[in-house]
């Protein structure tokens, strides 16, 4: 499904003492299968965003077309239900929406909203376990006697079980240490590449947007503050700077390696040990030391 904004605004409690521009004349495109990241300080409008592309919100001016779907304030009568069952949303804290007696009630919950039949649910339920890696011993549990870890690979679990063609992951690793943090994203990248999803990850996290996206959006101020392969935007760090982001890690790293020892480091997705190795080799040509 691919997705587009055309000169979307959105403005929350318009025409009252109150009212607030989250989003200005936002013009984007994602194509389907792709792997996209929207980064942006807090208040960037990142979650209102996201928020139109399965119609929880529609523009206040412009219009958000989602495969077949058009939204646009003047377009309201349409079966959002069936976009919503094509678009599959992993909030922040996806475990707080756990509320079943068990797991397996908690991830056939929206299959029954969209009546789903029974032997097909079990097989979706099946699927949907295996993927985040959990086993069925866990499917007649209380959610809420699971690890705090599980829950969310339970609550992850009820999103895919809708088999949605469009994944949006709103700041999917907030409050895991790092190695849940690794293994939740390896989670999602292998899901992205083995069922061909579209992707949107969510995040102020640079490391995961450089690590795993195809292409970046920065926000700022509501606006579209520039877009690019995760190269091209990392390489400039003025505009970074302006949106109030950081660097991620690998590349400040690389970057005061090349200017303290005259390295020429380049960033291409190359793993740690391989980035390390190519440290070790440049030092020695260089022989900086």
């Amino acid at each position: 499904m691919d997705i587009q904004f055309e000169r979307v605004s959105y403005t929350y409690q318009m025409n009252t003492p109150f009212s607030y521009q989250a989003l200005k004349d936002i013009n984007m495109e994602i194509k389907t299968g792709e792997f996209v990241a929207v980064v942006g300080h807090t208040g960037s409008g990142k979650s209102t965003l996201l928020q139109h592309i399965n119609g929880l919100l529609l523009p206040t001016e412009g219009q958000v077309q989602v495969g077949e779907f058009q939204l646009s304030r003047d377009n309201k009568r349409q079966d959002l239900k069936k976009l919503r069952e094509k678009v599959g949303v992993v909030f922040q804290y996806p475990e707080h929406q756990l509320f079943e007696e068990t797991v397996e009630r908690d991830i056939s919950f929206g299959l029954k909203n969209f009546q789903v039949p029974a032997e097909e649910t079990q097989t979706r339920i099946a699927s949907a376990l295996e993927k985040v890696h959990l086993s069925d011993d866990v499917l007649q549990k209380s959610p809420f006697e699971l690890s705090g870890g599980q829950m969310r690979r339970v609550a992850i679990a009820g999103v895919l079980a809708m088999d949605p063609e469009v994944l949006i992951l709103d700041e999917p690793t907030a409050g895991l240490d790092p190695k849940g943090q690794h293994d939740v994203m390896n989670m999602f990248y292998d899901l992205h590449k083995t069922k061909h999803m579209t992707t949107i990850l969510v995040t102020h996290q640079m490391n995961h947007a450089l690590e795993y996206a195809d292409h970046i959006f920065v926000l700022a101020d509501g606006r579209v503050h520039m877009e690019g392969a995760p190269e091209q935007i990392f390489s400039r760090v003025e505009s970074l700077e302006e949106a109030n982001l950081d660097m991620p890690d690998i590349l400040s790293l690389m970057n005061q390696i090349n200017q303290k020892f005259g390295t020429d480091l380049c960033y291409k997705r190359q793993k740690p040990d391989e980035l390390a190795k190519e440290i070790v080799e440049q030092l020695r040509e260089n022989k900086p030391l």
